[in-house]
């Protein structure tokens, strides 16, 4: 059990920001004038200066060129001592406090002498007693719901509580009874009111789906429950119209995440047609496909230029996540039955986008000209593939995208594995044996700390397990439409071939291993890092690289293998005629038995073909027909 008190754990990071609940009741949160809040004239041009490069490119509600006016609309009020609409007020507000959001702790000092903590928190009482006054429970005006909206979006990035969650239902609601869900262009409004109107609303869904992610219970909005299109295609300084050529400007990122943001809606009913039996897995998948397909059409004309700007990068990298992450909505389900295997062409798409989404997740976070832009990554995604892809690796350590979703986890999780210590390098280049035993030891730690706070978690909420809480673990996994399989039973005939009778009473017995020298194994480190860049990953040829960030090896005294991989016979991510071949493995002495050397899979014989993949399918590169795991050529018998 954790030694960090309840409390500690419990307790959110400092880039949280709880929202005051007065705002619900029309109530000002404190009691001063509302032009208390505002900061001097020099302060907010600087503030409203980093809204423009860090917030508007990444997180955009506003439609610039009128917003420009309406700020010199308040200025002018102020100077001449005449009263300034609380609405007013409460946009100019949000969009300062969203420019300190996305600002350090440095620079907020660099413009203003004052902390940032001070400074967020003066803005965030603004903009709340701005929409208290301004009634935004019972206002028309567009612009209250607009600075409402620009209010919530920079607080529900990283983390979210169920006041989030109230406040985001709240604003649908308004949303709708404005008729924000329906498209403007049914009724007569101006090409600048559309393309605000079309914002506000594809921003608010983004909200209902972040929260309802993070909070639950579910999203609010329905793919059928609105009519609003996606905004125009146009540049913030011209007046909306759409453009024929394929030119970058600020809208095109927004559109990119609109889109794949509704396709994650999408995406989420597919999975309620899946366990309905209204459509089969494999044809929800095909639609996800042809979605990335689609999308690399309409907006690779926008991103593939010869010299890309920083924007154009980032564009790239969301595209990447959003699209990768949208395989795992239908599929992470099925990685962890204790009924079954999921069949490997299924699970090399979790590997393999699932890879992909954390490798986008990290690059936009890590890339040092998307810095200005790296506070607002959480909105994209919460890394909830990456526990996915360490149980995986945990349990099965020697899959092909190991290194790179290791180099992954060392990002998300180098916080918590800070107090590891690295691995030994006195001893000469690590071998195989000290890669995996370190990486073992990661994983546990990492997996017993989760398993810790969430029991810390559960007894603080009083929350209860399900009564059928082992019935809820087993997920099926419909082969076809209107399939009605018994769960229990193998999904393919790949995996449904069981060993005979006499096979698994008496197992043939396997040779002692040979013991492969130090030289041997640097050999097969080499050469296991050689083919990363077939996959994506550019890595040094020096053996170096294999264990960047990586911390201790789990190396005993006797030098053993831990026993999740000494009695491993089978592979649940291969089918039944893939065998372990202990005897092409390193061991810890010549005499030891085969059961105590790390198993390596070996592919002997023909994979099983379902004749039920739907044709579509075939546009997904299945690499090697199912064998996802090392490739042959790199087996140790090599050595």
């Amino acid at each position: 059990m954790s030694l960090i008190p309840a409390e500690e754990l419990l307790r959110p990071s400092r880039s949280f920001t709880a929202p005051s609940l007065s705002i619900l009741f029309c109530q000002p949160s404190a009691p001063e004038p509302l032009l208390w809040y505002i900061p001097h004239r020099i302060i907010a041009d600087k503030l409203l200066e980093q809204y423009w490069n860090a917030v508007h490119p990444v997180a955009q509600v506003l439609h610039r060129p009128s917003f420009v006016q309406r700020y010199e609309t308040l200025w002018e009020a102020i100077e001449d001592g005449e009263r300034v609409t609380p609405s007013l007020l409460a946009i100019v507000y949000s969009v300062l406090f969203s420019a300190v959001v996305s600002m350090s702790e440095e620079q907020v000092f660099e413009v203003c002498q004052h902390s940032r903590h001070e400074l967020k928190n003066c803005l965030k009482l603004g903009v709340e007693a701005s929409l208290g006054r301004a009634q935004l429970l019972t206002s028309t005006k567009i612009e209250t719901l607009l600075a409402f909206v620009a209010y919530l979006m920079p607080m529900c990035v990283d983390e979210i509580s169920r006041a989030h969650t109230v406040l985001t239902g709240m604003a649908i609601r308004l949303a709708e009874c404005m008729g924000l869900h329906r498209d403007p262009s049914e009724y007569d409004f101006s090409p600048s009111e559309c393309q605000v109107r079309r914002v506000i609303w594809y921003q608010i869904s983004y909200l209902d789906l972040q929260t309802s992610e993070i909070q639950g219970p579910r999203p609010y909005i329905h793919p059928d429950g609105y009519t609003t299109q996606l905004p125009l295609d146009v540049a913030s300084s011209s007046s909306p119209s759409p453009h024929s050529t394929s030119t970058w400007n600020d809208m095109i990122f927004s559109m990119i995440r609109f889109e794949c943001q509704e396709m994650q809606r999408k995406c989420l009913y597919l999975r309620i047609r899946v366990d309905q039996e209204k459509i089969g897995l494999t044809r929800a998948i095909s639609k996800i496909d042809a979605f990335r397909v689609s999308m690399d059409a309409k907006y690779g004309p926008y991103l593939n230029s010869v010299n890309p700007s920083p924007m154009q990068r980032m564009a790239q990298l969301v595209l990447k996540l959003f699209t990768s992450l949208m395989y795992l909505v239908p599929l992470h389900r099925y990685m962890n039955s204790i009924t079954y295997s999921i069949p490997d062409k299924l699970r090399q798409i979790v590997l393999t986008k699932g890879t992909e989404a954390l490798e986008a997740a990290m690059g936009l976070e890590s890339t040092q000209d998307l810095k200005q832009w790296s506070w607002y990554s959480g909105a994209y995604q919460q890394y909830h593939s990456a526990l996915l892809l360490l149980n995986e690796v945990f349990m099965f350590p020697m899959r092909r995208e190991a290194n790179r979703i290791w180099r992954c986890l060392d990002f998300v999780f180098a916080d918590a594995l800070i107090t590891i210590p690295p691995i030994d390098m006195k001893r000469g280049i690590p071998t195989l044996h000290d890669i995996i035993g370190h990486r073992d030891m990661k994983a546990r730690y990492l997996l017993s700390m989760v398993c810790d706070r969430m029991r810390v978690y559960q007894k603080a909420k009083g929350l209860k397990n399900p009564v059928q809480f082992e019935d809820s673990m087993i997920a099926v996994t419909p082969q076809k439409d209107g399939d009605t399989t018994d769960p229990r039973l193998p999904l393919s005939h790949a995996h449904g071939e069981p060993e005979s009778a006499a096979q698994s009473q008496n197992p043939p017995a396997a040779p002692d291993p040979p013991v492969p020298s130090p030289e041997e194994v640097d050999l097969y480190i080499g050469h296991l890092t050689s083919i990363l860049p077939y996959r994506g990953v550019a890595i040094s040829g020096q053996h170096n690289d294999t264990v960047d960030n990586i911390v201790t090896p789990l190396a005993s005294s006797t030098g053993e293998f831990p026993p999740w991989i000494q009695y491993r016979e089978l592979d649940p991510g291969v089918d039944s005629n893939t065998k372990l071949q202990p005897s092409h493995l390193p061991s810890s002495a010549s005499s030891a038995s085969p059961n105590e050397s790390l198993p390596t899979k070996q592919c002997v014989g023909a994979h099983g073909r379902n004749g039920s993949t739907d044709s579509q399918m075939l546009e997904i590169d299945w690499p090697k027909d199912g064998y996802f795991d090392m490739p042959d050529d790199l087996h140790m018998e090599a050595l």
